[in-house]
């Protein structure tokens, strides 16, 4: 399968494979079929001990009645509460193994899902809202549990039941029982039309759950925005729209809910009409007997009611299907960790560089990068500069194969990415980022992310060497203060300090800066750059920066324009070359004196 593209979207409108999808499910639950026929046993034994009583009705009726017999009497009644006592043990026991399997088999679906969306490429996140991702994980597999646990366990008992009861009708009466046959095809015609009708309308209401899901995240996230511009009201209407979509795609769906039950219903009405006419005419022709006519319509409800319950759960694995195509199209979607068989596992590497005439384009026939021919040397500190949307940050994406180039090859000491198992490339590189993301947890935890092994006594190493030490010990608990979602607790500094540190405690030997002293004061980007000189040395670096002022001391400065390396030299050297990077250096130093 190809990589899709970041504005390929996800193929939401694709036609459901309904027999691959419940394919797709039963390997799922292939682990647990001894646990399943016992289930199985059990329902047919449920289906057995259900005829009973109406036998034993029919046996009060036609000879405990007649006889005035009251010890008949007792023990006709004593064996109808036995029946009744064992058959609720079975319900609980049964209920327990398919709620068992049900819980295991979601689990293990919502781990392997989860997991997966983590290996997914930059391409795929990128592409896709983080509310529709959380929709998958928990709405869609949470709807798939609820069909699990009650929808299929009642269809497939409902659908055994039907022929245990159709059996017994016919060996009490084929006249009456072909009677009730004559509804069936119309309740089965009813059934098929709905779920055609009901399946694609459940995928747009999980769509569009989705929607709502992806717009509560996005307006919680940016809340801070929203009340600095005064813009409640217009996030409260936007999110009104999200959820009127959804109240709509539902209300569609509920009209056809609505009928549908109560059709099926009607049509059994009329079967019992049918009994009742041909069943008295038979008592009064001596042809029947009370006893029979009333253990026979005992059947038949006992017959309709596997219909009306599959009628009733139809829905709920309607949504199941849909819910399970959705969940199944994440799992389709390629990982990125397809190594080559022969993949290199890299050692720690000296840290050199190369590309080797890169192209590279987010679409095709866009490239972004263009014919990029750069060689780094173990422990050399890049600097690249320009304008947005150069080409700087694809570049160094690049090195840890976030994403393929399209032509060209990037090597670290001499090996393709491509040819490189991911997971030990990506412990060769340590990141950090201009946008800080710390997770709900302590600083501790937020420093150790990158190697969570590490003692305390590392961690508080790494906090000196990144100057964040004296604001961590300054918190309520210290290094296990909890710097909430995102970091909220933080300023923009001390997040970017913490960040520092993570990266001063993984000891990568290749680091990316990118805008890392970027919106802080003077004074904190001061303290993050002495941090940041600590965690460069030895190191080969890339720094993507925008205050020139910060990468004054790199060996190399990269200034990029359209996608192209225009100049390259230290700082100095390109002040003295009065070309772009010179440009650049008197638009921000205006009115002071050069270098």
């Amino acid at each position: 399968m190809r990589m899709r593209t970041i504005r390929e979207p996800l193929a939401a409108d694709r036609p459901v494979d309904v027999r691959g999808t419940l394919r797709r499910l039963a390997g799922y639950l292939a682990p647990y079929r001894l646990l399943i026929v016992l289930s199985i046993a059990a329902s047919i034994g449920l289906s057995l001990l259900t005829l009973l009583p109406a036998m034993l009705t029919r046996e009060i009726i036609d000879t405990v009645i007649p006889s005035n017999s009251a010890a008949q009497a007792l023990s006709v009644g004593l064996l109808l509460a036995l029946v009744y006592a064992v058959r609720a043990a079975m319900v609980v026991v049964n209920q327990y193994i398919i709620t068992w399997i049900g819980q295991q088999l979601v689990y293990n679906l919502s781990k392997e899902l989860f997991g997966h969306v983590q290996r997914l490429p930059m391409r795929f996140h990128e592409s896709m809202e983080t509310g529709q991702i959380m929709s998958r994980v928990t709405n869609d597999v949470g709807s798939l549990q609820q069909a699990l646990l009650g929808g299929a366990v009642t269809a497939a008992v409902s659908v055994l039941n039907l022929v245990v009861y159709l059996v017994v009708l016919l060996f009490l009466n084929w006249q009456m029982t072909l009677l009730i046959l004559t509804t069936v095809p119309a309740t089965v015609a009813s059934s098929i039309i709905v779920s055609s009708l009901l399946r694609p309308r459940y995928r747009d209401v999980q769509a569009k759950i989705g929607a709502v899901t992806a717009s509560l995240q996005e307006n919680v996230a940016g809340i801070r925005v929203s009340k600095a511009f005064a813009r409640e009201e217009r996030s409260i209407a936007q999110f009104a729209l999200r959820t009127q979509d959804n109240y709509d795609a539902s209300t569609r769906t509920a009209r056809i809910q609505a009928g549908y039950g109560p059709t099926t219903q009607l049509i059994g009405g009329l079967g019992t009409c049918l009994i009742l006419w041909y069943g008295g005419s038979q008592i009064m022709g001596q042809n029947l007997s009370l006893g029979e006519l009333v253990a026979f319509m005992s059947y038949v409800t006992l017959f309709y009611s596997p219909i009306n319950s599959l009628t009733s759960v139809n829905n709920t694995l309607q949504q199941a299907l849909a819910s399970a195509d959705r969940v199944f199209q994440f799992l389709d979607e390629t990982p990125e960790d397809l190594d080559p068989p022969d993949a290199v596992v890299l050692d720690r590497v000296a840290g050199r560089v190369d590309f080797q005439h890169v192209w590279f384009g987010y679409d095709p026939g866009q490239p972004v990068l263009n014919d990029i021919d750069l060689h780094v040397r173990p422990g050399e500190i890049i600097a690249l500069v320009g304008t947005t949307g150069a080409g700087k940050t694809s570049l160094v994406n690049l090195i840890p194969r976030f994403y393929l180039v399209t032509d060209g090859r990037v090597e670290i000491d001499g090996h393709d990415v491509r040819d490189v198992r991911l997971d030990s490339l990506r412990t060769q590189i340590a990141v950090v980022l201009q946008e800080t993301y710390l997770f709900a947890s302590s600083v501790r935890q937020n420093i150790a992310f990158s190697r969570p092994e590490a003692s305390l006594d590392e961690v508080v190493a790494a906090a000196r060497a990144a100057n964040a030490h004296e604001f961590i010990v300054a918190m309520p608990d210290g290094y296990d203060s909890d710097v909430g979602q995102g970091g909220s607790k933080l300023s923009r500094g001390e997040r970017q300090r913490l960040a520092i540190a993570r990266a001063i405690l993984a000891d990568r030997p290749i680091l990316i800066l990118d805008e890392a002293t970027s919106d802080v004061d003077r004074e904190t980007e001061a303290l993050i750059q002495h941090a940041l000189e600590r965690v460069m040395h030895g190191r080969t670096t890339f720094v993507i920066a925008h205050r020139l002022a910060t990468i004054r001391k790199a060996d190399r400065v990269l200034v990029m324009e359209h996608g192209r390396i225009i100049e390259q030299g230290s700082h100095e050297e390109l002040l003295r070359l009065e070309g772009a990077y010179a440009r650049l250096h008197r638009m921000q130093f205006a009115g002071e004196p050069p270098g």
